[in-house]
């Protein structure tokens, strides 16, 4: 039977079974043997949990957190597990299950990937679904009914009679057994061991006996079903060189429904080809994103990522036509940033003249942008000085944090820009070289403002620079940009800010 009958230690951590002991015999020591190095499996289990749609002879399977939904390869086992349900119906589930390809015929090819069931853990046709939380157990039972929920060194019991909160006096794992104990009145005992709900359609991995004022029940429990995706999850981009023109931004998305889609966007042509796909994780560290679509057509291209908590680092970046430089994508705190070419996107706005003074003030929203920024690169603190301003730079409504660091040079010093969105602000440029002042130009590429930044020192003519927005970010240093034209497209808007070495700037603490 394939369906494993133990949870795995993934999931609920693993149970120690007491064994029995005997006296020793003398035997002939055994010769050292090397150890076999097995390889890493790379398509490990997954714990999922989510809807199944149940049919006759199949099954789909739409993950919480999201609406991709996925074929369900069933085999006799599990049918046969699954047919007291009724057949079309709904039901939650908690399993563990492997990725793969779907077939190219219909009606799996309509799906991006299948899920290959290896454990089922809990499948309910009633209840709250992806929305109940469990803390460190519940079991219930009927005839009579009962309910407990056990947390924080409380077990909390329901009967038809009233409830009670009982404080846990002993607690731990006997031949196998898990029990929850409350002085000599209540005494909980789960096992390991398939259970089936008594009253409505449901399948447990635990049978669990209550014994409460003299009387014994039986009945079923669940214990918590946890995915440690959350660190893996999210949205990840880089922006390369390419041989000629502005540059190629790359950005994955690894939705928390286990749907990837990678988008290669070259600037200077305005094309983007979309990759579509599954990813899991290996462990804490390390994911697979399978493209299941190019252009149309299914293929199979499994891509494996390290994350070492800051940068998703793609393995063997030559194989996948990634080039020598490899693809080492940040996580982003906020969504994808619209990539347009600038030859479509220009946009006319007007602007009151105004010189806008830097600040030095204490503001929670800068300081929190800041700091975030520092532990994104981990780098320290160590008392960087910095003076700010709050402008919307791309004219969506809302300011951007734009800060003036002492991080200085002959040339002048640098400049961090923080896009806002939703009342957040996530990182979003760095320009070296600047001197103040510096201007809001006129001009706007790919829905931002562009910038006018003087730059001299080192020998060399002091010049203004038009710094463009390139679908990503704003230029590093502006000594590599082209002159402004003539005249100037000046808005009227003046940033204006005191040199650090007279003592302006608030601390970074």
């Amino acid at each position: 039977m394939r369906l494993i009958q133990l949870l795995g230690s993934v999931i609920i951590g693993s149970i120690t079974i007491a064994a029995c002991s005997s006296s020793p015999q003398l035997t002939p020591s055994p010769k050292k043997v090397a150890p076999v190095k097995v390889a890493a499996k790379l398509n490990p289990a997954t714990p999922l949990k989510g809807q199944l749609s149940l049919k006759q002879q199949s099954a789909i399977f739409t993950p919480c957190g999201g609406d991709t939904q996925y074929w369900v390869e069933l085999s006799a086992s599990d049918r046969q597990l699954l047919q007291g349900f009724a057949q079309p119906s709904q039901a939650y589930a908690e399993f563990s299950a492997r990725f793969d390809n779907v077939s190219k015929q219909a009606p799996q090819a309509d799906y991006p990937a299948k899920v290959i069931p290896l454990e089922w853990h809990y499948v309910a046709a009633e209840g709250p679904g992806c929305k109940q939380e469990i803390n460190e157990l519940s079991a219930w039972g009927n005839e009579p009914s009962w309910h407990i929920d056990i947390q924080e060194n409380q077990i909390k019991l329901s009967t038809l009679s009233g409830s009670a909160s009982k404080t846990i006096s002993r607690s731990g794992i006997n031949q196998g057994l898990h029990y929850w104990q409350s002085g000599d009145e209540l005494l909980l005992e789960v096992k390991q061991q398939r259970c089936l709900g008594s009253m409505v359609n449901s399948v447990y991995s635990y049978t669990a006996k209550l014994n409460y004022k003299g009387k014994s029940y039986q009945g079923c429990a669940r214990r918590p079903f946890t995915q440690d995706i959350a660190e893996l999850a999210g949205y990840y981009q880089v922006k390369l060189p390419s041989a000629s023109g502005s540059g190629r931004v790359v950005d994955l998305s690894l939705n928390s429904d286990f749907s990837a889609e990678l988008h290669s966007t070259y600037l200077e042509q305005d094309k983007t080809f979309t990759e579509k796909g599954y990813w899991f994780p290996v462990n804490a560290s390390q994911l697979i994103f399978t493209i299941s679509q190019s252009r149309q057509q299914q293929i199979k291209s499994s891509m494996v990522f390290n994350w070492d908590g800051r940068l998703l680092k793609l393995q063997n970046p030559e194989q996948h036509q990634q080039g020598s430089a490899g693809l080492n994508m940040m996580k982003m705190s906020g969504p994808a940033v619209a990539v347009t070419s600038p030859a479509n996107s220009y946009t006319e706005r007007s602007f009151e003249p105004a010189s806008l003074i830097a600040s030095s003030d204490y503001d929670p929203q800068v300081e929190a942008a800041l700091k975030h920024y520092f532990k994104l690169h981990r780098t320290e603190l160590n008392g960087t000085k910095y003076q700010w301003w709050k402008f919307d730079l791309n004219g969506d409504g809302q300011d951007e944090i734009i800060t003036y660091v002492d991080w200085c040079g002959s040339g002048g010093c640098s400049l961090l820009i923080f896009e806002g969105h939703n009342n957040s602000w996530r990182f979003l440029s760095k320009t070296t070289l600047v001197r103040t002042p510096f201007f809001l130009a006129s001009s706007s590429h790919a829905r931002w403002q562009d910038l006018l930044l003087e730059v001299s020192g080192g020998g060399a003519k002091a010049s203004l620079r038009l710094l463009r927005f390139d679908g990503l970010s704003y230029p590093l240093n502006p000594s590599m940009q082209p002159e402004a034209p003539q005249p100037a497209p000046l808005s009227g808007v003046t940033f204006h800010a005191e040199a650090f070495g007279q003592g302006a700037g608030r601390a970074l603490k």
